[in-house]
């Protein structure tokens, strides 16, 4: 079954991480099966949750925007 497309808008950066960092994310995103942009980009936002800034997700910042 084709992947629906997804409505979020991303931006590209370029970030340097450590390679115990990256080895991390290569192994999570093997056992997980997911992409290491989608890894980085969930703990970011359960980081923002834990210290009370959520980050909100794409569809309801527009909504907000309209």
């Amino acid at each position: 079954m084709p992947r629906k497309a997804s409505t979020k808008k991303f931006k590209n950066t370029g970030v340097r991480l450590e390679e115990p960092v990256m080895t991390f994310l290569d192994a999570l995103a093997v056992e997980e099966e997911r992409h290491r942009s989608f890894l980085i980009n969930r703990i970011v936002r359960e980081y923002a949750q834990q210290k009370g800034q959520p980050i909100p997700e794409e569809l309801e910042a527009q909504r907000k925007r309209a």
